[in-house]
């Protein structure tokens, strides 16, 4: 079977059972994703990353 490059991505809300407190709850939310390409560098991800938080209106820094 021949490659095909994927992406998936998913934005979820995730429970966990732990004591509530001031500062946490039992419910966060999660991203999660995969892409799969031949010649794919650390500067790809990281262009993903700033294209995603600039849609969601959030200024990213990386260092």
């Amino acid at each position: 079977k021949e490659f095909t490059p994927v992406k998936y991505f998913s934005i979820d809300r995730v429970f966990h059972n732990e004591t509530l407190d001031a500062t946490h709850l039992a419910e966060f939310h999660q991203i999660e994703g995969v892409v799969a390409d031949y010649n794919l560098t650390l500067g790809d991800l990281m262009g993903v990353l700033y294209a995603f938080f600039s849609k969601m209106g959030t200024v990213l820094s990386i260092k």
